[in-house]
């Protein structure tokens, strides 16, 4: 746990709700240590009481100098290197990050008052991961269905969670999706290569077979729609002279998948449409995205 409790005589100023235990003090201060949406908590030693106030519930402390029995303790992200005794020796900030929610808050001082300013909470849909990309917060999912079309599975992911087939910006995401889809690799289907579909669908003016040139060479062949896409260095395409779709003599290969097979990755796909790569790509799936839930 990266997290720390400050320690100061202090009272809540301004908040909404909190909950309370008859917890001592330190067992106070322990609990909001181990409660993850836990910010501060509050004990008065006269009339002992453990005030537990959550992330977005408070907004002011006031710190005080005259009254040592009012007593409260505030989570940051700790620095390693020192435990100091003013504000301005700690971060004054704080997070709550999980494989699919994030919260983040910061602390500033004027005065004797601590002013708490928190970010939504950033939910994704269930067994989806947060991934925070360069032009903001994404949820990634892999589904798993039968073998259908790309155009299905497009709309599946928008019908089911608002979404869109994703592509990927960065290698975490890639690994990600190989960790949850390699463990389901059957050899039994007597493919070479599950494949799950993501975004991108080969632009009109790069169909033609044989097609040469710099403006459709590689992913530059493709309209992407992945909205928070920051780069395609990470549509890494398979080994085996990917993407052929246009040098297979049929022009017909015009959507993309990432391959997998029971050991490891296989890279980007080039395959038609309706998924109607015979005897080469089993389809198992699609790579869903979309931004997450703030509430």
């Amino acid at each position: 746990n990266s997290n720390k409790m400050v320690i100061i005589n202090g009272e809540p100023l301004t908040f909404s709700t909190f909950s309370k235990s008859s917890l001592d003090w330190n067992s106070c201060m322990s609990s909001c240590y181990q409660m993850a949406s836990c910010l501060a908590v509050h004990y008065f030693e006269p009339n002992p009481e453990c005030q537990i106030f959550e992330i977005g519930k408070i907004l002011n402390i006031k710190k005080l100098y005259s009254f040592p029995g009012k007593m409260m303790a505030v989570k940051m992200l700790s620095d390693p290197t020192q435990c100091s005794s003013t504000s301005d020796g700690n971060s004054m900030r704080g997070e709550i990050s999980t494989k699919s929610t994030y919260q983040n808050y910061s602390i500033t001082v004027d005065q004797d008052i601590w002013t708490i300013t928190a970010s939504p909470q950033f939910t994704c849909p269930d067994s989806f991961r947060l991934f925070h990309r360069v032009l903001g917060m994404w949820c990634l999912g892999v589904v798993i269905s039968e073998p259908t079309s790309q155009l299905v599975s497009s709309e599946e992911c928008i019908q089911k969670y608002g979404g869109v087939l994703s592509g990927f910006d960065s290698m975490d995401e890639i690994n990600f999706m190989i960790d949850i889809t390699v463990p389901l690799f059957s050899s039994t289907k007597s493919y070479p290569w599950y494949g799950y579909w993501i975004n991108g669908i080969r632009k009109e003016t790069c169909r033609f077979s044989n097609q040469t040139g710099s403006a459709c060479s590689g992913i530059k062949g493709f309209t992407l729609t992945d909205p928070l896409l920051s780069n395609t260095n990470f549509y890494i395409w398979g080994f085996d002279s990917q993407p052929n779709g246009m040098s297979d003599g049929l022009g017909t290969s015009n959507c993309v998948v990432i391959r997998i097979n029971g050991k490891n990755g296989g890279g980007m796909d080039d395959i038609p449409c309706d998924g109607s790569q015979s005897g080469s790509v089993y389809i198992n799936g699609y790579m869903c995205g979309l931004r997450p839930n703030e509430s």
